[in-house]
């Protein structure tokens, strides 16, 4: 569909369904039920249903690579950390002794806790990247396709072809 033939409003609204998943910095979810509810009133209009459907879809994958991560996360927390103490700690009843033991262990959960804060990190500067060039396109009457999306919301068969 050419950027002319689309009115402003629907690149208007198109930006806004993008931008409003920002909303989650002040309300939790917001970066569902913004998006959700703006797609809604202009769904019937291909260029908005297009924009509201991806742009829902990139959250929800979002939403998965995090629970990924924390998942990784945690598992480390649990696994190697509950090691960690019986390394450097002695206890008895009248003392605990601190004492630098073997600290491959400790190295190890250290290195998996930074990587998982880096790809944590990662995830957020690729979100705001993928969503203010989403912006930048729908404002500009463009299609857009968030890279690493997984499509949980497909396309209507009643729906026409895709936008070219």
């Amino acid at each position: 569909m050419e950027s002319s033939a689309i009115k402003q409003q629907d690149k208007t609204l198109a930006t806004i369904i993008h931008l409003s998943v920002f909303s989650k910095l002040f309300i939790p979810f917001g970066n569902f039920i913004f998006p959700v509810i703006i797609w809604l009133v202009g769904k019937e209009k291909e260029f908005i249903n297009h924009h509201g459907r991806n742009a829902v879809n990139f959250q929800l994958s979002l939403l998965l690579y995090y629970i990924i991560i924390a998942c990784f996360l945690i598992a480390t927390i649990i696994i190697l950390g509950a090691r960690i103490p019986n390394e450097f700690f002695e206890y008895d009843q009248y003392s605990i002794n601190i004492y630098p033991g073997e600290d491959s262990n400790f190295l190890q959960f250290l290195v998996i806790l930074v990587t998982g804060a880096l790809f944590f990190l990662g995830l957020i500067v690729f979100e705001l990247y993928a969503v203010i060039s989403a912006a930048k396109n729908a404002s500009e009457g463009k299609e857009f396709k968030f890279p690493l999306c997984i499509s949980f919301i497909k396309k209507d068969s009643t729906e026409n072809e895709p936008i070219q």
